[in-house]
């Protein structure tokens, strides 16, 4: 069996938004797929139906391009605190009702009730034909079923408690407060890392940042493929944080985060290409592990109640304890000591990922902090026990790029992109950068 020290030579976080599990993976426990997962199977009956006024009560149902012919969204569904208490309703023998997601929705304001005969959208799940590149990850590596959002509240706290173990605000705010990073910790620890950035990555949110952003440990996301290929293992990282374009932050061109109302397309095509640069060196992606999540629901169904377990106001934090983690969302490790098919079903958080880092890299039983090894008792699932090949499996190429969901424009610039990148290489590619990743034998 592998084992996480010894095996692994590079983790890659990527933690992208705003989806719950239901939504992005639900299905695979539907005909023809039937995997063994808490899925769709099980949140059709009507304990999960979502009561409104208007044409409800209201179940998940197949968003497709018929619906959503961009599988864009008409506007960002409600997902701070406040909402997500009435999304998932009261604690009734330790599990909540998880009914009124639809209500949170249109009493939101930002949207008009729906006409009879219409869906809500936040009850809506995808298919491989929505999120072709995601089930691709999905089925050829291992789903983490049972992980939750760290606290029931937005994308700033949950992402605090991705990176820091702990979260001072319940909320998003203007400017975050400079909390210790796990950027910080892996420094203290010796360990190497860099963050590679479509746009602004996220905790330039974070005054003492900013002054970082410039050196070597923050590199644009065109890089990555290029690094993974050639980079010496004297100067390559340990730990890499790949971020996308976020919906929120000023950027050029589409976003790639996921987060509503943005188009999941974009989301495809990022994860896409971050498959492709991992795996493209044999050497170094037998020895790599890649954990793909998301921050929090987005205000999106999940049949699955959140975990109880109190989230205490810490470390002069500016909110009253949460009494349960947030809502369920989608978890995918990948990598060649991973089997094809594994569903891995024990309860992680986002501090799991820092309890894993703490096994990985701190002394023997070193644990990251107090916070996170609390949380241990209540998320006691291990990310390392996917890891459980004694060999690396081949590399799994992706579908073709006209299955990954991308307009035909799209497609036809790509066959464009190859033809001139096998005109002149050397020309070309001073000329147009971009085309480094379509030249033949890359």
């Amino acid at each position: 069996m592998a084992d996480l020290r010894k095996d692994i030579d590079t983790i890659v976080i990527v933690l992208m938004e705003n989806r719950s599990f239901d939504h992005i993976l639900g299905y695979l426990g539907l005909p023809p797929f039937n995997l063994a997962i808490d899925g769709q199977q099980n949140a059709g009956g009507p304990r999960y139906a979502n009561p409104y006024t208007v044409g409800g009560p209201y179940l998940p149902w197949h968003m497709t391009r018929k619906e959503r012919p961009n599988l864009d969204m008409p506007h960002d569904p409600p997902h701070e605190r406040a909402p997500i208490a009435n999304q998932i309703g009261s604690l009734i023998n330790n599990q909540y009702n998880m009914t009124g997601f639809v209500q949170s929705y249109y009493m939101s304001g930002k949207i008009a009730g729906p006409n009879p005969g219409t869906l809500p959208e936040v009850m809506g799940y995808f298919t491989p034909n929505e999120v072709p590149v995601t089930d691709f990850l999905a089925r050829n590596f291992a789903v983490c079923d049972h992980w939750f959002a760290s606290v029931p509240a937005s994308t700033q706290p949950n992402r605090l408690m991705a990176m820091s173990g702990y979260t001072l605000i319940d909320g998003n705010v203007h400017v975050l407060d400079d909390q210790y990073l796990l950027y910080d910790w892996l420094n203290d620890h010796n360990v190497t890392w860099r963050v590679y950035h479509q746009g602004i990555p996220f905790f330039a949110l974070m005054p003492r940042i900013l002054a970082r952003l410039l050196d070597e440990n923050f590199r644009g996301f065109d890089r990555l493929y290029n690094d993974f290929h050639t980079e010496s293992e004297a100067t390559f990282p340990e730990v890499i944080f790949i971020e996308p374009t976020y919906t929120d932050a000023p950027h050029i061109g589409a976003p790639s985060d996921d987060h509503p109302p943005s188009s999941i397309i974009g989301g495809q095509a990022f994860l896409r290409e971050i498959y492709r640069a991992i795996t493209c060196n044999p050497s170094r992606w037998a020895r790599t592990m890649m954990i793909l999540t998301y921050d929090e629901h987005g205000g999106f169904f999940d049949h699955v109640s959140p975990v109880p377990i109190v989230t205490s106001a810490s470390r002069n934090a500016r909110f009253q304890p949460f009494s349960s983690s947030g809502v369920r969302v989608p978890g995918v490790v990948v990598s060649p000591l991973v089997p094809a098919g594994t569903i891995y079903s024990e309860l992680l958080d986002h501090t799991s990922i820092l309890a894993m880092m703490a096994r990985k890299y701190g002394a023997a039983k070193e644990t990251y902090s107090d916070e996170v090894e609390t949380r241990r008792a209540v998320f006691g699932g291990n990310i390392a026990d996917v890891i459980s090949l004694n060999a690396p499996r081949p590399q799994i190429l992706l579908p073709p790029g006209a299955q990954t969901g991308e307009y035909a424009n799209q497609i036809a610039f790509k066959k464009a992109a190859a033809v001139m990148a096998d005109l002149d290489p050397n020309k070309m590619t001073n000329k147009f950068p971009e085309l480094r990743g379509f030249i033949k034998g890359q």
